[in-house]
């Protein structure tokens, strides 16, 4: 099994109020395809979750729950200051010898 840095991450969160993050995180407990990496909110009953996917089964996955009425499902992309932001720095802080 890889660890959870090599394989496809994503953010789910529920599109409303309620329990279906919750049931939704537990009826993925027993899949050796998915690792729940880590949840935001309470921890009952958490709003947000990075789920890590088998690399080749990634695709399936994002279209599988892609027009759940119930969940909003995005890959999860890593952030970077060195990563497309130079036009968000404030002028101070552009390095224009880089």
């Amino acid at each position: 099994m890889e660890n959870a840095m090599e394989r496809t991450r994503f953010i789910v969160r529920a599109r409303h109020e309620g329990d279906t993050l919750t049931d939704f995180l537990n009826a993925l407990q027993d899949d050796p395809n998915l690792e729940v990496v880590d949840t935001i909110g309470p921890p009952q009953q958490p709003h947000t979750a990075v789920l890590a996917v088998e690399p080749e089964l990634a695709a399936d996955f994002e279209q599988r729950f892609r027009n759940s009425p119930h969940l909003l499902i995005e890959r999860d992309r890593p952030l970077s200051l060195l990563d497309k932001t130079a036009g968000f720095l404030h002028r101070s802080e552009r390095n224009p010898h880089a």
